[in-house]
Formats: structure tokens, C-alpha cells, sequence
């Protein structure tokens, strides 16, 4: 249609009782939008129309306005403005166009989250991000696009860009501001926000849903848009007015986000009002810890060091030092942690040991030494075993995460029968990953079982654990959907929320899962999420993992530069399952650069430590024999044998093949791992994937997946039922 004659004749064409339908009706050119309104008012046909909300078609001309206002004001006539898409909307559309677009898979949750989370439900932005994450190869990483470092495309700009024009400069600044904030409670937002600003940023979908329901946030594109804006001028007044408010929030006994905490920290000023400066010192110490846990910790230390001044203060000597370790001041850290106060309670004593934990891992000065001064830490309450369970699991978690293999002392699982559930919790999880070193499939899975009942992977409140349970199962190479899932969802929420210290610890787990499952393109965007410099031996894993996905992706020039910076690393600190994992990468690189008896010679050093300390190496290191040319049959037989003290997924499957590729029958039970016997048992007794899932704390998916390559793996049908599996099979798993 072009114009007034155009839409005579449609309505002239329908009868009065068939609906016209307009999408964008505030869109239409003029010529055409006038004329459909008379007709609209003149005739009884039908009319349904979505359009923009009112103050957006207010603000776009007075011409248009006046035009479309009986739309709004007329009795008659219903407008429905339509609002952002929810989280599971924006979901819907963009699996949608993930399918039938580029014929991708569904995406986990983590990537739905970012998704609404940078598109602030717009469909228009959704559609925009979606086709942008597929022109750049990131349907499969965490994040879209990235609005922090990526370059953002042109049509994402201007769709941006017509959602912020309908607020005046006032109303921009007060968005900027709070982007700042990060997450925050709705309620709080109704406290600190004028109504209507607040209505006019959720109508025009400028406000996301935040890490849970209960919260919301400026979505990302517009964050990076309105803090960008070259018209925003100076905002400090709407910072200060923010603070204040949250600061009142607070005296009524209000808790505050971090997020909240630290712009308080930063921009409230309580001087003249004795109550505000009360809630403002309760914070200080709080927000100190949390910027020293930020991307920028400098600003930890003035605030740590004003709230010293005035009295001692446990929580603000943590922030001075892990500001300290935050920004590569290894030394001062340590010379701050000779004089951490005694602490007296058991809160305080849980936080100190988590500085003691982060300061020893982070100056890398040597394992045996940062272990002894952990144990000396039971002097702090002599009597107390539950404290000396803790301490020896902080100390063999700190062995794993600086590569050295765990050292459990046999009294350790001696638990004492009045051991709070986290200390038993923890101690489970530090045997199931020694367990997990060792190879014992069906061993990790007893001791994982029972944390994952009552909290799962998804939920579990202690950091410590979850990191332990993911690194127990990513050595199996099983449940790694579940790990995964889990560690992307984690991972958003630290980024949200500016917790760079486990963005770094999580970024890099997502990486190594990643290159565990063949995509190094994404692994190397993960790694890419770490903002700042991360401490010396994350940075050291890092380059572990960057360099096996550069090796896979076949960027052999960058490989060997990381390759030869992970060489520099010294043998003290690289024992354990850190020398295997750098001597795997090795032998990759040689593989990949066409040297296959150097990759078998290098394996073949390493085979034994691997076997002790990273099992899922196993396999790799024995496809390089393979590779080599050394027999089949050969290779086989020293996996067999191998199978008779590893139990993981990974070299079960390197069997079957090996069988196959031999001739030989592919035996029915030895070829599952612990984890697919009991699924199949399950099964075949009956109970329906959902039962399985519920009564093993696992997700649905997963099952199904264990299902999948148990009925591979026994050569079964794809529609085959288990209950057509010999009674034996079941005896067996049991």
C-alpha cells in the first residue's frame, strides 16, 4: 500500500466481519497509517494492531501522536502495547532462530540467560544478537557477543538506539547510573527510582531480568550504548541520589546487594547525618572485600584502609590483602598475612582461611611450604576437629589447583560424628576427587551422591565443593553436560556481578570442558572472558588449555608460543597432574605437526603419571601409540589391562573402538562405565528416564545421553528397550 486509495480498496475488499491484523502500526508511513485510522473509525470491519508503547509513540512526532492517540484514548478501541519478552520467550525465539536459520541445537540456559540479558527482551534485538553470534562462530559460547569488548554490529546499534530515544537526558543519565549497580532487587529499584522513570525503562525493555527472578538489570547492549553516549554529560548528581536512597534502604535494615554496596562505597555521601554515616560504616567493610574482588581492586584499598582507621576490622584487612593479591603484589600480600589477626569466632576464622587459601595459591612460591603454613592454622582452635577436617581439605584442594596430586592422610574420612554437613560435604568431595585421580569411577559417584541429593550441581551454596565435584567428574570425562551447565550459569552470575576472582577459576573450567569436548573455538572464547590478570597459576592452567585449543583449532604458531611459556613454568610448582597435562599438550603439538613417533615417545614417559594422577588423559596418551604405528592389537591389550584399574567413560569407548578396529566381540558389560551400569539397571527394572534422573540427581538430558551409549556401547537398537537386556547385565552393574 501507498497510500489513501490503496486503503479504500482493502477495506472496500474485506467483509465486516474478517479482522485486519497491523504489526508496527506506529511504523507505517504516513501516507498509509492516516487513512487506515479513518477507515478504522468510519467502518465496522475488525481492527487489531500492536504498536509501541504510549510514551514511545508520544515522543516519535506530534503528528503521529495526535494520529494514533485514539488508539490509546478512545473507549472503543483497545490498545495492547507490547511488553519485553520474558526469559522463557526470548528463549522460545531465539532456539527458534538458532534452528531454523542455521540449524544449530538448542541452547543451554546460560545462553538463553545472556541472550535476554543483553536483549532486554526486545525481539527485534533478539533476532540482531542471534544472527551476530552466528556470523561470528558463537552459538556454542557463553556469551552472544560480548558488549564489553566485542564491536558491536551496526543493526544491534540503531535497534539500540531507537529503544533509548525515548528518554529524555535525565532520565539516560539515571539508566547509566544504574548500569553500575548490576544486578538489583525489585524492590529496592521501586525505592530508588521515580515510578514513572522506572515504568518508561521497563516498558521500552531497558531492564532485564538479573542472575535470579527477584531481580533486575540494565541489559547489556544498553548499558554499553548509554555509558558510551557522547550526550550523557556528567552524571555524579543521579550517582549520589542513588547512593542515598540505598543508604536509607539500608538503615531500615534493607541488606544491599554487593553491586548495591559498592556504588554506595563509591558515590554516598553521609556527611551532616549521623544515621546514614552508621550505615555507611556497617557497608565499608563489606564493599572493600567486594572491590578487591572486582575487576578494579585498587579501589579496595583506600576504602579497606578508611575503615582500619577507625577501628580493627577482619573483613577489611581481607580486602587490603586480597586487593594486594588481585593486583600481582605478591609480596606485600604475604607480608600482610603475617600479621592477620587471630580470629576468634568461627565465622572469622572461614574467612580467614579463605585469604590464606587465595594468597598461597596465588604467589606460587612452592607447594610444601604453602601447605605447612595451611596445617599451622590449627593452632587457632587446637581442639576443634571439624576445623582440622577443613583445613586439610583447603590444603588438598590447593594441591589440586597448583598441580600437584592430592595426598589425603588416611584419618581424613575419620569423620567426627558431630561434623557440620559442610565439613562432611567437604571432606566427600576432596576424597571423590583424590578417588576421581585414581581413576575409581564407581568410588567418585558413591561419595557424589549424596551432596547432589539434597543440593545438585546447579544449586550448591559452597564454591569450594562445587569446584571439587566438577574437577572429580571432568577427570572421569563423565557428566560433563551436568558440570557444564552448572559452571556457565556460575560463571554469568560472577560476570554480572563483577566477582572477577571466580570468573577466572570458572572461565577456565568452562575452557577446559570445552577442549574436553572438541571446541577449541569456543574454549578460546571462554578464556577470553577473564578480564584483568589473573593470578600466576591460573594464568599458568590457562595457557595449559589455551594452548591444547590452539593445537586442536590448528593455530600451531600460537600453540608453540604458549607451549613455551607453560615449559618455563618450574618442576616444584608443575608435579602432579599438572606435568602430565603439559606433557599431553606436548605430544599433541608434535602429532599435529606431523612428528607421530615423537608424540608416541613423549606419551609413553608419561603414561604412568597420568595414570596416576589425570586418568582421562589415558586414552590420548595411548591413540599416540596408535597413530605411531604400533599394532592395534598391542594397543589394545595395554588398554585392557588399564581398563582393570581405570574406570572412565573415555577409555571404555577407546576400547570398543580398538575392539571394532581388531575383529574382536565387544564384550556387554565391561565396555559401560560405573555411571552408564547403574542408569542401564535402572532402566531395565523399569523406572522412567525422569525416575532415573530424580533418584541419581542428574538431569534428564543427561540420562538420556548414558542411555544413548550404553545402547552404542552394547549394540543395541536405538529404540531398544532395556528391559530386553540379559538379567545378568543388572547382577553385574549392581
Amino acid at each position: 500500500m501507498t497510500g489513501e486509495d490503496d486503503v479504500a480498496a482493502l477495506i472496500d475488499a474485506l467483509a465486516h466481519d474478517i479482522p485486519l491484523v497491523v504489526d508496527d502500526l506506529d511504523l507505517l508511513p504516513y501516507p498509509v497509517l492516516a487513512p487506515l485510522i479513518d477507515a478504522f473509525r468510519t467502518t465496522p470491519t475488525v481492527f487489531l494492531a500492536a504498536m509501541s508503547p504510549r510514551h514511545v509513540v508520544a515522543s516519535a512526532s506530534a503528528e503521529r501522536w495526535e494520529t494514533l492517540r485514539p488508539m490509546f484514548d478512545q473507549s472503543e478501541a483497545l490498545a495492547i502495547p507490547l511488553p519485553p519478552l520474558s526469559l522463557r520467550e526470548t528463549a522460545d525465539l531465539g532456539d527458534a532462530l538458532r534452528t531454523a536459520r542455521y540449524g544449530a541445537d538448542r541452547a543451554d540456559d546460560a545462553w538463553h540467560m545472556a541472550l535476554h540479558h543483553l536483549s532486554g527482551g526486545s525481539p527485534a534485538l533478539v533476532r540482531e544478537i542471534v544472527e551476530a553470534a552466528a556470523a561470528r562462530g558463537r552459538l556454542h559460547a557463553l556469551l552472544p557477543i560480548d558488549p564489553q569488548s566485542d564491536a558491536l554490529p551496526g543493526a544491534v546499534v540503531a535497534s539500540a538506539m531507537k529503544m533509548l530515544a525515548p528518554l529524555d537526558a535525565r532520565e539516560r543519565r539515571i539508566l547509566a547510573a544504574l548500569a553500575e549497580l548490576g544486578p538489583v532487587p525489585h524492590g529496592h529499584l521501586g525505592s530508588i527510582v521515580a515510578s514513572d522513570v522506572l515504568a518508561r525503562l521497563h516498558d521500552g525493555g531497558l531492564l532485564s531480568a538479573g542472575a535470579d527472578p527477584s531481580t533486575s538489570a540494565v541489559s547489556g547492549v544498553i548499558a554499553r550504548m548509554v555509558t558510551d553516549s557522547s550526550d550523557l554529560g556528567d552524571f555524579d548528581d543521579e550517582r549520589r541520589a542513588l547512593a542515598r536512597e540505598l543508604l536509607l534502604l539500608s538503615r531500615q535494615s534493607s541488606r544491599l546487594t554487593s553491586g548495591e554496596e559498592k556504588f554506595c562505597a563509591r558515590w554516598a555521601d553521609a556527611a551532616g547525618d549521623a544515621s546514614l554515616e552508621k550505615a555507611l560504616a556497617r557497608i565499608l567493610p563489606r564493599a572493600a572485600l567486594a572491590l578487591a574482588r572486582s575487576s578494579s581492586p585498587c579501589e579496595a584499598l583506600p576504602v579497606a584502609e578508611r575503615v582500619l582507621e577507625a577501628k580493627p576490622d577482619a573483613t577489611a584487612f581481607s580486602a587490603l590483602i586480597l586487593a594486594r593479591v588481585a593486583l600481582g603484589e605478591y609480596s606485600e600480600a604475604e607480608r600482610l598475612l603475617d600479621h592477620y589477626p587471630v580470629p576468634t569466632t568461627k565465622e572469622e576464622r572461614e574467612g580467614a582461611l579463605h585469604v590464606h587459601v587465595n594468597v598461597l595459591f596465588a604467589t606460587c612460591t612452592g607447594i610444601d611450604a604453602a601447605l605447612e603454613r595451611l596445617r599451622t592454622l590449627a593452632d587457632w582452635a587446637p581442639d576443634d576437629e571439624a576445623w582440622r577436617l577443613r583445613l586439610e581439605c583447603s590444603v588438598n584442594a590447593l594441591s589440586l589447583s597448583s598441580g600437584s596430586a592430592p595426598d589425603l592422610p588416611d584419618d581424613l574420612t575419620m569423620l567426627d560424628p558431630h561434623a557440620d554437613e559442610e565439613t562432611v560435604s567437604l571432606t566427600e568431595a576432596c576424597q571423590a576427587a583424590f578417588e576421581a585421580s585414581r581413576g575409581d569411577s564407581a568410588r567418585v559417584h558413591e561419595l557424589l551422591h549424596r551432596r547432589h541429593q539434597t543440593h545438585g550441581m546447579d544449586v550448591e551454596s559452597n564454591f569450594t565443593v562445587f569446584r571439587l565435584h566438577a574437577f572429580a567428574l571432568m577427570m572421569l570425562g563423565e557428566d560433563l553436560d551436568l558440570v557444564q551447565r552448572a559452571t556457565r550459569r556460575r560463571l554469568l552470575v560472577a560476570r554480572w556481578e563483577d566477582r572477577q576472582d571466580d570468573v577466572a577459576l570458572l572461565a577456565l573450567t568452562d575452557a577446559s570442558i570445552q577442549v574436553i569436548r572438541g571446541r577449541p573455538a569456543d574454549a578460546l572464547l571462554s578464556l577470553g572472558l577473564i578480564d584483568g590478570s589473573p593470578t600466576e597459576p591460573v594464568r599458568i592452567w590457562c595457557e595449559v588449555v589455551r594452548a591444547a585449543a590452539l593445537v586442536v583449532n590448528g593455530d600451531l604458531v600460537h600453540a608453540a608460543a604458549a607451549i613455551e611459556r607453560i615449559d618455563a613454568v618450574s618442576e616444584d610448582w608443575g608435579r602432579g597432574g599438572f606435568g602430565a597435562v603439559r606433557d599431553t599438550v606436548c605430544a599433541l603439538f608434535d602429532a599435529a605437526s606431523r612428528r607421530p613417533l615423537a608424540a608416541a615417545a613423549r606419551a609413553e614417559r608419561v603414561l604412568e603419571q597420568a595414570q596416576r594422577t589425570m586418568p582421562i588423559l589415558v586414552p590420548v596418551l595411548l591413540r599416540f601409540q596408535l597413530q605411531s604405528g604400533v599394532p592395534a592389537e598391542e594397543v589394545l591389550e595395554r588398554a585392557e589391562l588399564l581398563t582393570q584399574q581405570l574406570d572412565i567413560a573415555s577409555l571404555h569407548a577407546f576400547v570398543d573402538e580398538l575392539r571394532t578396529m581388531t575383529g574382536r566381540d565387544v564384550a556387554r558389560l565391561e565396555v559401560l562405565t560405573a555411571r552408564e551400569r547403574e542408569v542401564v539397571q535402572f532402566a531395565a527394572s523399569g523406572f522412567s528416564n525422569a525416575e532415573i534422573a530424580a533418584r541419581l540427581s542428574l538431569s534428564v538430558r543427561t540420562v538420556e545421553s548414558h542411555l544413548h551409549h550404553a545402547r552404542t556401547r552394547l549394540g543395541m537398537g536405538r529404540y531398544e528397550r532395556f528391559s530386553s537386556v540379559p538379567a545378568s547385565l543388572a547382577a553385574g552393574s549392581r
